[in-house]
């Protein structure tokens, strides 16, 4: 006998919410990017980001798509670091391989999924039009050129 859930697709909204806030807000009280005592501004500008991804259907579908892959990976990494444990020690390549491996794997979800999400034709074919302006264009350009004067002078000292 099956188990209907469909009643969280409902919920599905104020849980990307949720997540999104915890996850901003974590990051921003973990490396005090918003300076040392400023939570009443930690609070405000993760509650805007998660208002900014809820509103946008895409981004929420983009983290509706990526959480279960993420928790996959999660358990696989815990269930191999549960496995190296009970092992003893630790070969030396293993201990570096296997987490490139996890983050590559993570890496190459978090791309599918953003391609998955994102694919309508005519996002692309908008943003190939958008691109193409002359201003962006020559904006591209400007950066280009700025960041390669840059790693000159960088070079030069």
């Amino acid at each position: 006998m099956a188990v209907d859930i469909s009643l969280i697709q409902d919920f599905l909204p104020i849980l990307s919410f949720l997540l999104i806030f915890a996850v901003v807000f974590a990051l921003l009280a973990k490396y005090k990017l918003l300076g040392e005592e400023s939570k009443f501004l930690n609070l405000f500008v993760s509650f805007l980001i998660a208002a900014i991804f809820v509103s946008l259907t895409s981004a929420r579908d983009y983290v509706l798509a990526i959480t279960p892959w993420f928790v996959v990976f999660v358990l696989i990494s815990l269930f191999i670091f549960v496995l190296v444990g009970f092992a003893g020690e630790v070969p030396k390549g293993f201990k570096t391989g296997i987490g490139v491996v996890l983050v590559i794997a993570l890496l190459l979800a978090f791309l599918i999924s953003a391609y998955f999400t994102f694919s309508s034709e005519s996002f692309f074919v908008s943003l190939a039009n958008w691109v193409s302006k002359p201003r962006i264009y020559g904006a591209f350009l400007l950066v280009a050129l700025g960041a390669l004067v840059s790693w000159i002078l960088a070079k030069a000292k």
